[in-house]
C-alpha cells in the first residue's frame, strides 16, 4: 500500500491543442495529485482545469506565431514559418494543476522579453512556476519550466544565459523537485549542468522522451524532458507513457524524506 504522504505526479508536454482528446483521458486515468504541463494554450486551460476537477494555475510565456516545417531526414531540423492563423488562437504557457491544499505559488522569471506576452518569433519569456503543497501533512514544493529551445537539440548561448539564471533561481529554494521540457537532451552540456546538482530521476532504461508516432520529426534518441530533485526528496516508479503527445507523459512517485 502506497503511504498516505507520497505525492503523484505527471509531467507532459501537451503540444498546444493537437492532442486534446488523449490528454485530458489520460490525466484523468492517472488522477496524479499535482500535474505539471507544458505547452498549454491559455483557450484550453478552463477546460482542462474542468474536465480534471482540480485547482489550476497559468503563467502565458509567448503567443504562438510561427510553425516548424520539417524534414524527417534532417532529424527534426527544418524552417520556421510566421503563420499569422495561429496567433488566433492566443497565448500558450505553462501550467500546473493539483487537488492538494496550495500553501503558496512563485512566479520566477529567467528570461523576460516584456511584461507584455511575446510572439514565439520574437522570443519567449522563460520562466519557473511552482507551488508548495500539502500531501499528508508533508509540504512539497513543486516545480516546472519549459526552457529554452534550440533547433538541433544542442546548446546555445541563449541556454547559456538562462540556464545561469535559472540555476541561481533553484539554489533559492531549501528543497525541490522540478520537471518539464528542457530542450536539451540527457547527455548533453545543459542537461549535465542540472544533473551536476540535483538528482536525475528519468530511469536509464529510457532514451527519448520524444513519441516516436506522435512528434513531427518522428523517431529521435533525445531524452528531454526531466524530472529532478533535491536531497529532500525520493523520487521512485517513474515511467514514460507513450501515445498522449508529440513528448512522452513522465509519471512518478515523490516521498519527502526531510
Amino acid at each position: 500500500m502506497e503511504k498516505e504522504h507520497r505525492l503523484k505526479l505527471v509531467s507532459l508536454n501537451i503540444e498546444l491543442d493537437r492532442h486534446l482528446d488523449k490528454v485530458l483521458p489520460f490525466l484523468q486515468q492517472e488522477r496524479a495529485d499535482v500535474i505539471c504541463l507544458q505547452e498549454v494554450c491559455e483557450k484550453n486551460f478552463a477546460t482542462l482545469e474542468r474536465g480534471l476537477h482540480l485547482k489550476g494555475f497559468f503563467v502565458p510565456t509567448c503567443v504562438p506565431d510561427v510553425e516548424r516545417v520539417v524534414d524527417k531526414r534532417a532529424a527534426g531540423e527544418g524552417r520556421l514559418v510566421v503563420n499569422e492563423e495561429l496567433v488566433k488562437k492566443g497565448p500558450e504557457g505553462i501550467a500546473l494543476f493539483t487537488g492538494l491544499p496550495v500553501h503558496s505559488t512563485h512566479i520566477d522569471y529567467y528570461h523576460k522579453i516584456s511584461e507584455a506576452v511575446p510572439r514565439w518569433s520574437v522570443g519567449q519569456n522563460r520562466v519557473l512556476f511552482s507551488a508548495i503543497v500539502d500531501k499528508g501533512g508533508k509540504n512539497y514544493t513543486v516545480g516546472t519550466t519549459h526552457f529554452t529551445w534550440t533547433p538541433d537539440g544542442k546548446g546555445s548561448p541563449e541556454q547559456e544565459r538562462d540556464m545561469k539564471k535559472l540555476l541561481e533561481i533553484l539554489a533559492r529554494f531549501p528543497g525541490i523537485v522540478f520537471c518539464g521540457d528542457f530542450n536539451a537532451p540527457r547527455g548533453g552540456e545543459m542537461w549535465a549542468k542540472f544533473a551536476e546538482k540535483y538528482a536525475d530521476n528519468i530511469p536509464n532504461q529510457y532514451n527519448s522522451s520524444l513519441d516516436p508516432k506522435l512528434h513531427r520529426a518522428g523517431h529521435l534518441d533525445r531524452m528531454v524532458d526531466g524530472l529532478f530533485c533535491t536531497p529532500e526528496y525520493i523520487v521512485s516508479n517513474v515511467r514514460l507513457v507513450e501515445g498522449v503527445s508529440d513528448h512522452k507523459a513522465v509519471v512518478g512517485m515523490i516521498e519527502r524524506i526531510i
